[in-house]
């Protein structure tokens, strides 16, 4: 599996409990305000609220799994307000096991231009429109395909880990954990028939899966 230095030194990070605001030069800033911070931080969270408004949640759909390869199918809800204007939000997608980690992309949500992009380097079919309302949640979905390895069985999850910026700021919020329970699809082959059609990755304005 592909591994990163840069990815473990962010996660230690995390784990750590390291959170600061800062300006985009030098780029330091992470969720939280349990520590002692400076009038001018308060005075910033204040008026941008990074932590007070709703925030992008994820949902995982579909985890499924048959002979040596697999399928995961993320849901992501964007609430209104969730990102202002000229802001860009951006989440790392890592695969993780006990063994190792593997990147699976990133997802990018620009308010700028209402252009979601999801994955490393799917080219413009990784690309949707999305446009939230007062009181409606915008839902998008990626998908992913990869192979399986027996040591996937257990202990599988996805790290997710988000910011939020605009033309001044950088804001990083605490990792979240999307535990992978799988479907073995190997016999029935009817959870994988869903995807059959789709590329490796994909970010997706509708769900594949038949309801």
């Amino acid at each position: 599996m592909k591994q990163s230095v840069w990815l473990v030194v962010v996660l230690l990070c995390l784990c750590a409990g390291c959170r600061t605001t800062a300006p985009l030069e030098p780029v330091t800033a992470v969720e939280g305000m349990d520590y002692d911070v400076s009038p001018e931080i308060l005075k910033l969270h204040k008026k941008l609220k990074p932590l007070e408004r709703p925030q992008v949640r994820y949902t995982v759909e579909r985890a499924v799994k048959t002979a040596d390869s697999c399928w995961v199918l993320v849901r992501v809800a964007i609430p209104y307000k969730a990102i202002w204007k000229k802001e860009f939000y951006s989440v790392d997608m890592i695969f993780h096991v006990p063994e190792g980690m593997m990147e699976l992309g990133n997802l990018s949500l620009d308010s700028r231009t209402h252009k979601k992009k999801g994955g490393s380097d799917c080219g413009e079919d990784s690309s949707v429109d999305v446009e939230t309302r007062a009181n409606h949640i915008e839902y998008i979905y990626y998908s992913v395909k990869f192979a399986y390895d027996e040591r996937m069985e257990e202990n599988a999850e996805i790290l997710l880990i988000p910011r939020l910026s605009n033309e001044r700021y950088i804001f990083g919020y605490e990792a979240t954990v999307l535990p992978l329970y799988w479907i073995d699809d190997e016999e029935e082959g009817l959870f994988w028939s869903e995807c059959a059609d789709l590329p490796q990755e994909v970010l997706l304005d509708s769900s594949p899966i038949k309801r």
